[in-house]
This record gives C-alpha cells, structure tokens and sequence, in this order.
C-alpha cells in the first residue's frame, strides 16, 4: 500500500491539473508541470521517484498506435518545402557508457494517463538547457480524452530494472499542436524537460545525447533503439539496424514520414531512429522516432520526417527553459 503522503500528493496533483499553466501557440502546445502545494520542488520529484514502484512499472501498458486504416495528417507539405538536410543540434558523446551497443541517451519512459500507468521511450538530445528528451506525442498527450500525461519520468540506459543514471521527473510537456487537436502523425513528436535527478545531475551531462537532423535523407541506414514489450517485456533496450525509406504512396498517399524493418512492438513508442550511429561513441543524429505500425503493411514501424515544422520548430522553442 502507497504511504498516505503519497496518496495525498495524487489527490492534490488531481486538483491542480486544472489550474497549471498550459501555454499555446500557433504551432505548438505545453504544459507546465504543478508543484503541489506546501512542496519544495525537491519534495516533489522525490515523492513522483517514490510513486514509480517496482508493481508499478511492471504493470504499466504500452502505447503503440496499430492503424487499421490510412493515418490522419493535416497540413502536409510537399517534399520539396521540408528543405535541405540540416543539422539542428550535434550529438554529444557520454561521459560514462556501459559497453555493448546501448546509447545511454536511449531510456525508458512512465507515465499516468486517465487513472492507467503506460510505458514509452524517449532519447536525451543535445541542448542548452541540458535536460531536454525527445518522445511521441502521444506519449505526452491523448488527444481523444485530451489529456496531458501525469508523474511522467525517463530512466536512461534502463536495463532489467536498474536505473544507472537515476530517475528524471518531467518539469515540461510539448507536443505540436496538430497532434493535440488533431491527431496528426506527421506531428506526432513531443519535447519533455526534465528536472535533475536525484543527485541534482543533469540528464545530458551523465548520458550524452544525440543531435537532431532536419531533412535527413529518406533512404539512408538506421538505427533505432527503444523498449518493446514483445522482447523481454521491455527489460532491456532493443535495436533495429535497416534502412529508412519513404512510405508507400499507395497505402498511406498523405503520411510524409518515415518507414524501417523493425520487429519492435509497444513500448518502442518515442525511441530515437538515428542515422550516422557510432557504435563505438554511442553518437548519432535522431530524424525520426517510433510512432505506429500500419496493419497493411507488417513488420514495419512508421515515424514522422524531422523537419522544421515539426520537431524543428518544437525544439527552438523549449531548449533554453
């Protein structure tokens, strides 16, 4: 059973979620994490940390949209307006890696939605504010109950329970606002602040992170790496070495992402798809991020083309909060 402050720190998160500041703009949509009241912020993070159990994380559920029929996008550019290939942000090797082939940059992603706890993943990635992760949208906001996520954390380099970098409560969700009020999956991208973790380190500073590149080549050699729940219940981080390609016009003519070969399944949500990947430095440039998987076209996952209006413009608005 929860200790009773913490029961009382969810009532009370309950009651503020609608007095906390959700600002909008023409493109983009956040929402700023509330402190309870009579909590430091310290208080805070450590009684979300607390909240986040074992029982917990084991029964959280995947989100990983499986469309049955063509997506819905929204104001689709062509092509040619994406623009050249351009990197936004270059990546940052890590201070400290635990070997094999997992970035530590990679983690894993809890979070509360509509009374149910869920499981995403999401990537640390190059900023000045040094506590920046890259996820899903709708990881961060279900716009069919329109809601905004709740005691969102990120693990990085989470493996088989261990947290060797901590725990990093969120201070900030972002998402695009066409994902919020539409749905769209060219737009399903999302930005999250973290505060420090436990020690009061910065996420980049322990994990490195990786760039972002705008307009990246289409076909080009990718890695992706997340969670899945159908390897290992998500234990342990997962990769995906292909090629990217554009989607089929024939199946999905208005979807302007990203297709890979990949086997992961839920959980993979928000996991970076990187081209250049170092394996030996863990460096890479994220253009893209799991986002669904399409019936019609099986074994692959589908993610959206980092691009200005996407993550782009995202990313410049949130890297200096």
């Amino acid at each position: 059973m929860l200790p009773s402050t913490i029961c009382l720190l969810v009532l009370a998160l309950i009651g503020l979620i609608n007095s906390a500041a959700i600002n909008s703009g023409s493109q983009d949509v956040s929402y700023d994490v509330p402190i309870p009241r009579g909590y430091t912020r310290e208080q805070y993070v450590k009684s979300v940390v607390d909240y986040w159990t074992s029982e917990r994380m084991a029964s959280a559920k995947p989100l990983h949209p499986t469309v049955s029929m063509s997506p819905k996008v929204f104001s689709v550019k062509d092509d040619e307006d994406i623009g050249v290939e351009r990197v936004l942000t270059p990546s940052v090797a890590s201070p400290q890696t635990r070997g094999a082939n997992t970035p530590p940059a990679a983690g894993r992603a809890f979070f509360s939605m509509g009374g149910n706890t869920y499981v995403c993943s999401g990537s640390v990635v190059n900023a000045a504010n040094r506590d920046t992760v890259v996820t899903a949208g709708h990881c961060v906001f279900n716009n069919t109950n329109k809601e905004w996520a709740t005691n969102w954390i990120f693990i990085p380099d989470y493996d088989s329970k261990e947290r060797p970098f901590g725990t990093f409560v969120s201070r900030k969700l972002a998402t695009k606002q066409q994902w919020k009020d539409k749905g769209d999956y060219n737009n399903d991208v999302a930005i999250v602040l973290l505060n420090t973790n436990e020690d009061g380190r910065h996420a980049q500073d322990l994990t490195g992170a990786f760039g972002i590149t705008l307009g990246a080549p289409t076909s080009a050699a990718t890695n992706a790496f997340g969670f899945p729940m159908n390897i290992n219940n998500g234990e342990t981080m997962s990769t995906c070495a292909s090629s990217s390609k554009k989607q089929s016009l024939l199946l999905m003519s208005s979807f302007k992402g990203l297709q890979i070969t990949c086997g992961m399944g839920g959980g993979a949500s928000g996991g970076p798809w990187l081209q250049k990947y170092n394996a030996a430095t863990k460096e890479g440039q994220q253009v893209s991020l799991t986002s669904f998987s399409y019936s019609l076209a099986p074994g692959k996952v589908h993610g959206p083309h980092f691009n200005t209006d996407n993550i782009g413009s995202l990313f410049q608005e949130n890297q200096n909060a």
